[in-house]
């Protein structure tokens, strides 16, 4: 059997989050900010780089990507490889180092306990293939419905 190699990751090569579930976790952020004294609401570009994913896609319902078992960017496919499990480091700003709560206490809330956000991915190619991934690249999804 063939072993997946990783290079400064902790599960997958690939981490893939979704706009609108930043957008979601942002927005009960809002709602619930009486609880969270001395944090500041996260802008969009805040909150995406503290789930330190290296593929954000757009374009799909908060937290769809759960239920995806493949995927197709470009000409790459890729598998859902599983959730990925949250801790405090998300609540690290990556610009100051300054520690806040959130947003891991509203993922938490919003999730019922299940502090995950996001997907690992697998891609596994001939070794010849030329495999390009950009931005503006089309998304072709299968759920585990199929």
């Amino acid at each position: 059997a063939a072993s997946s190699f990783l290079s400064l990751v902790n599960e997958a090569q690939y981490l893939m989050i979704s706009r609108a579930s930043v957008e979601l976790i942002q927005n009960l952020m809002s709602s619930r900010q009486d609880g969270c004294e001395g944090d500041q609401l996260l802008d969009t570009q805040n909150a995406i780089k503290r789930f330190r994913a290296n593929l954000v896609i757009a374009g799909a319902e908060p937290f769809e990507e759960d239920n995806w078992s493949h995927l197709i960017i470009g000409n790459t496919r890729f598998t859902v490889a599983g959730p990925c499990g949250r801790c405090q480091m998300i609540g690290i700003d990556q610009d100051t180092g300054t520690r806040t709560k959130e947003p891991l206490v509203t993922l938490s809330a919003h999730r019922s306990g299940k502090v995950t956000f996001g997907v690992y991915l697998t891609h596994q190619a001939p070794e010849d293939f030329v495999s390009v991934l950009s931005v503006g690249s089309v998304i072709q999804m299968e759920s585990h419905d199929h």
